[in-house]
């Protein structure tokens, strides 16, 4: 069960209000995210959004060290908009990956910000480019630019 503040920096309604307002209704993560059944679905792909993300290693310590998540940080007392976005969009790529439809993500810009160096079609050939591996197939462009700032550290204290 999704918990605010214990396994997700969000709430459905919140990644509902998100996609609609970012989200044309004819764009695919759109309609993969309107299509799931239940809220029961939308809780586990935010969840699962979550444990990926807080997977990653942020700089600066938790301000809490008693606090579940990674964030908040650095002395922060909430969690940024960035972070927040990239929970929401994470969920939007595992809807899309449920749904067998991948074609939202396979941009040249999403394959080379993967990790993917090369690729053929005969004999199906990939490389991958090891430095990015770490982030994984499970973010998009938009999650890397989302990331970005809190990764390296660049974001503004006050």
């Amino acid at each position: 069960m999704l918990q605010k503040g214990k396994n997700s920096y969000v709430t459905v309604v919140e990644a509902d209000r998100y996609v609609a307002a970012r989200y044309f209704g004819d764009e695919p993560a759109r309609k993969h995210w309107d299509a799931l059944n239940c809220v029961e679905d939308k809780n586990r792909l935010l969840v699962r959004a979550c444990t990926m993300l807080d997977a990653m290693r942020f700089p600066m310590r938790k301000t809490d060290t008693r606090q579940t998540l990674s964030w908040p940080r650095g002395g922060r007392r909430d969690v940024p908009d960035g972070i927040r976005h990239a929970q929401i969009e994470i969920a939007l790529w595992a809807a899309s990956e449920a749904s067998g439809d991948t074609s939202a993500e396979t941009s040249r810009a999403d394959l080379i910000a993967q990790g993917v160096t090369s690729y053929s079609i005969g004999n199906l050939s990939e490389s991958l480019d090891g430095s990015k591996a770490a982030q994984g197939a499970m973010q998009s462009q938009t999650v890397a630019l989302l990331l970005q700032p809190y990764l390296s550290g660049g974001y503004a204290m006050c």
